[in-house]
C-alpha cells in the first residue's frame, strides 16, 4: 500500500478517537461499568438513563436462554436475580462499543456473527482463567469480548475495502489475517483497537491484550491475560489445540485438565447466539 495512503488511513482512524464514545451519557457509563467500586444501585441507575441499552439488558433477563425465576421489570433485578454484575458490565461495554461504529455498509461484515465469536471468546477464556492462579477471570472475560474491537472500527471507516478483506481472509489463521490487515489498510485491527481501548481508558490488561493478544509468545505486561485471551481466539479460528500444553505449562495448569476443558469450547459459540443478538443495536 502506498505509505501517504496509509498515513491517511491513520489519520481517519485518530481523528474518531477524538469523537466521544456513542454520547456523553455512553462515555460516563464506560467508566461507571469500569468501576470496582461501583455499587449495583448507581451503575442500575446509569443504565436506565440508556433507553436501548435499559431494553436489550431486560429482554435478555427475560429471555428462555436463562429460565428468570420471574418476570424481571428493572436492570436491577436483572442484575441480582439472573445475569450477575460482571456479565452486565461487559454487556453494557460490548452494547456502547458496538453502537459508537456504523457498520452496515460493509456488505461481507455481519455484527451478529461478530458478537458471538467475540463473546464465545470471553467465555470460553474466562472459564480457562478460572483455573489458574493468580489470574481475574473477570479481567480475562473483558479482554476477551473486547479484543477484536479494532475490527469495528476498520469497518466503520473503510467498509468496501473491509469487505474485500473479510472475504479473503475468511480461512486463514489469525496471523495470516492480520498480515493481510497490514497490507490492506496499512495497519491491522490490532493496533486500531488498541488506540480505542487507550482513548477510553480502559484497564491496562484489556489495552494490552488488544495491542498483543496474537503474539504466540507473548511475555510483556499481563502476559497471563493476553496468552489465555490470544490462546482462545486462535482456537475458535482452528489453531491446532496442543498449543494449549506449552500455555499450561507456563500457567501451572496441569495439561491433561486444559486438554479436556477445551472440549466444552466447541459448543460455545453455538451457545451465545442469544446474548449476540442482544449486543446488537436494534433501531
Amino acid at each position: 500500500m502506498d505509505v501517504s495512503d496509509s498515513r491517511k488511513r491513520r489519520t481517519a482512524i485518530l481523528n474518531t478517537l477524538t469523537i466521544p464514545a456513542a454520547s456523553p451519557t455512553g462515555q460516563r457509563l464506560i467508566e461507571l461499568a469500569l468501576d470496582d467500586d461501583i455499587d449495583l444501585s448507581s451503575l442500575a441507575q446509569a443504565i436506565q438513563s440508556e433507553p436501548g441499552i435499559t431494553a436489550r439488558i431486560i429482554g435478555l433477563a427475560n429471555s428462555a436462554f436463562f429460565s428468570a425465576p420471574c418476570v424481571i421489570h428493572t436492570v436491577e433485578e436483572a442484575t441480582v436475580k439472573v445475569l450477575g454484575l460482571q456479565m452486565v458490565r461487559s454487556l453494557v461495554m460490548g452494547m456502547i462499543s458496538g453502537a459508537t461504529f456504523d457498520t452496515s455498509k460493509c456488505e461481507k461484515f455481519s455484527i451478529t456473527h461478530y458478537w458471538c465469536r467475540a463473546l464465545a471468546v470471553a467465555q470460553a477464556a474466562a472459564m480457562f482463567a478460572k483455573q489458574v492462579k493468580g489470574v481475574d477471570a473477570s479481567a480475562v472475560y473483558l479482554a476477551g469480548l473486547l479484543h477484536s474491537m479494532g475490527q469495528l472500527l476498520q469497518v466503520h471507516h473503510f467498509p468496501q475495502d473491509m469487505s474485500d478483506v473479510i472475504q479473503s481472509t475468511e480461512d486463514m489463521t489469525l496471523s495470516e489475517s492480520l498480515a493481510y490487515e497490514r497490507n490492506a489498510l496499512g495497519f491491522d485491527s490490532s493496533e486500531a483497537g488498541s488506540w480505542v481501548a487507550k482513548r477510553w481508558k480502559l484497564p491496562d490488561e484489556t489495552i494490552q491484550t488488544l495491542a498483543h493478544y496474537h503474539q504466540v509468545n507473548y511475555l510483556g505486561d499481563h502476559w497471563k491475560v493476553v496468552r489465555i485471551v490470544g490462546f482462545v481466539a486462535r482456537f475458535f479460528r482452528g489453531c491446532p489445540k496442543e498449543e494449549v500444553i506449552g500455555l499450561a505449562g507456563l500457567l501451572d495448569y496441569d495439561p491433561d485438565a486444559a486438554m479436556a476443558l477445551l472440549e466444552s469450547f466447541s459448543s460455545i459459540e453455538d451457545s451465545v447466539g442469544v446474548l449476540a443478538e442482544h449486543m446488537v443495536s436494534h433501531e
